[in-house]
């Protein structure tokens, strides 16, 4: 069988370093640690299972139900129905439309077309899209100054991906943001949907017009899973190391404000406690694309994990303990 694994390469000097307002953390820097398979030591563009090809709910006249019973009969791909002569029950009245619509997805699959599965697959199944485009997706969480994109900065907007964790830090990289989110073709956010998203659009433009989205927001409710990150993360069994799973986003506020009073060590916090919110959320995607794939009967809903080195991107304890500490006359 087929392995992942990880190579780390952590230069924390670069993070470590003392920085004004107008130099630059640089990119791909903090950790790297590129996806390849052990056997054949190449990059892993795709996975060995992907639910996308045995899927068929987005074609007209074809429900959960009917899907199911397409799955049991054997009949678990796009191939498998355009080649069989005999559909089940319901699927019948719906082979004459779905025989255009299957060679079409056949074509945009084979060319990794993730615009073409973003605009007709339904937006409740958006999930079925992961294991094909995770090789090329960004996970993604940002920091802000405050709710509201129109009166508020974005401080930081981290992203993860093959390569490994990339930090755009306001004044310092956030303009190399536009450029380095060209390259994906899938974003995976938690909550995004409502936030990260139309913060960044606002203030950079539509830079996500022509790319899917997965917010595990809505995945992860379809389990029962709702709340906050944090408290899914600690319901799922994904943590974080203790010092940090006390903060919260009112936290990264105030260690922006610190870091700007000239407390490097806030900084570095900072960017540690969104590194820790990205690298979760391929943990719970994995999770939730299992769960819902074997919830609903899917033939190839194995997933092929990733497998994840600690993070030991450095952060300052007293700015922690900091931000702990009771605060009086508020």
């Amino acid at each position: 069988s087929s392995h992942t694994s990880f190579m780390l390469y952590l230069p924390l000097s670069a993070l470590r370093e003392r920085v004004n307002r107008n130099s630059v953390i640089p990119l791909k820097t903090a950790i790297h640690f590129p996806l390849f398979n052990v056997e054949s030591g190449h990059p892993v563009r795709g996975l060995l299972y992907a639910l996308l090809n045995n899927t068929f709910i987005h074609i007209p006249g074809i429900g959960s139900v009917t899907e199911r019973e397409l799955w049991d009969s054997g009949i678990h791909t796009w191939r498998d129905f355009l080649d069989t002569r005999s559909l089940p029950g319901r699927a019948r009245s719906a082979q004459t439309v779905a025989r255009p619509i299957l060679e079409r997805c056949s074509e945009r699959l084979e060319d990794m077309d993730v615009r073409y599965f973003a605009e007709n697959m339904p937006r409740r199944e958006s999930w079925r899209m992961y294991a094909d485009f995770r090789a090329t997706a960004a996970f993604l969480d940002i920091e802000t100054t405050g709710l509201s994109p129109q009166s508020s900065i974005i401080t930081l907007v981290g992203i993860l991906d093959t390569d490994g964790y990339h930090p755009f830090v306001y004044h310092q990289n956030l303009s190399d943001l536009r450029e380095a989110l060209e390259k994906y073709d899938l974003i995976v956010t938690y909550n995004g949907a409502s936030f990260d998203l139309p913060f960044i659009e606002h203030h950079f433009g539509a830079v996500f017009r022509h790319k899917a989205h997965i917010d595990l927001r809505f995945v992860l409710g379809r389990l029962g899973l709702k709340g906050g990150l944090k408290s899914i993360e600690n319901r799922m069994g994904v943590g974080r190391p203790s010092e940090l799973s006390a903060l919260n986003g009112y936290d990264a506020v105030r260690m922006w404000r610190m870091w700007a009073r000239g407390n490097q060590g806030a900084l570095d916090t900072l960017i540690r406690y969104n590194a820790e919110d990205v690298l979760s959320l391929p943990k719970l995607a994995e999770i939730a694309y299992r769960r819902i794939a074997d919830s609903i009967g899917a033939p190839n809903g194995s997933l092929d994990s990733w497998t994840y080195p600690d993070t030991d991107l450095p952060y300052d304890l007293d700015v922690i303990r900091s931000l702990s500490a009771p605060r009086f006359g508020r």
